[in-house]
């Protein structure tokens, strides 16, 4: 299945987690992907697993919030590549607190990644997609973008944002044949999600909590998300622009 064949792909927070497990897909189903992530080794780990497979990446090292390394990144891609056919805003980091216990500072930070880094990696990459007149995004939320979690304002906020950003753009850039849609997972086992259950006093009995309140009763494979991205951003998805698709085992069902 290359449904992605000879296409640039971006994916960004790619060094691990969903992030990764994107870029693998994305590069089975044919397509040269750039992967991107503040941590150049673990980007540049993602490449050798992609070039295992014998598909074609490159490691590019650039932090999300930073508007110079995010053009210097488009620019390096578009000057080996010529194009970008895809766009996944994956990056992101948590911090959990309610209002009251959230700094400033951390409120400021997780907006940067999260919002502001998607932001500011559409600005560089759209350009270049109105240019050929094709395009698509596919920009990362969670049911926390669309559902209250407790002790976590600046991520719900952060991701709710996202979902907004995903329709405004939708609208914006529909007349240029350029798609832009959002997937919101559910409680996904990356390092992120296993960095939070090592801060609980019990972390299995948080584990099996949290698991549970998913109907399917199980947390997300990355490997599940993927699959969805993939979706939204091949051809298959040629008529779908501004959708909001909860990956998340039925727990906005409820």
């Amino acid at each position: 299945m290359m449904m992605f064949d000879q296409k640039v792909v971006m994916v960004t927070g790619a060094g691990s987690g969903i992030g990764r497990s994107a870029a693998l897909l994305f590069a089975r189903r044919g397509a040269r992907v750039c992967v991107l992530d503040r941590d150049a080794s673990c980007a540049q780990k993602t490449v050798e697993m992609i070039q295992r497979k014998n598909g074609l990446g490159m490691s590019l090292e650039a932090d999300v919030t930073c508007a110079p390394e995010v053009a210097a990144a488009t620019g390096a891609v578009l000057e080996r590549f010529g194009s970008i056919d895809v766009l996944v805003n994956n990056a992101a980091i948590e911090f959990s607190a309610d209002v009251i216990h959230t700094p400033e500072e951390e409120w400021d930070r997780v907006i940067a990644v999260n919002l502001k880094g998607a932001f500011l990696m559409s600005k560089e990459v759209l350009p270049a997609m109105k240019k050929q007149e094709s395009g698509a995004i596919v920009n990362v939320s969670s049911i926390s973008g669309l559902l209250g979690w407790p002790d976590s304002a600046v991520y719900c906020a952060s991701k709710g944002g996202i979902i907004q950003l995903t329709r405004q753009m939708a609208v914006d850039y529909a007349p240029y044949n350029i798609r832009v849609n959002c997937v919101c997972p559910g409680t996904t086992l990356t390092p992120m999600i296993e960095r939070l259950f090592d801060m609980e006093k019990d972390r299995e009995q948080a584990m099996r909590k949290i698991s549970s309140m998913h109907p399917l009763g199980r947390f997300a494979r990355p490997a599940e998300i993927a699959e969805a991205m993939c979706f939204l951003a091949s051809d298959d998805a040629s008529f779908i622009t501004g959708t909001v698709l909860p990956v998340d085992g039925g727990y906005t069902a409820k």
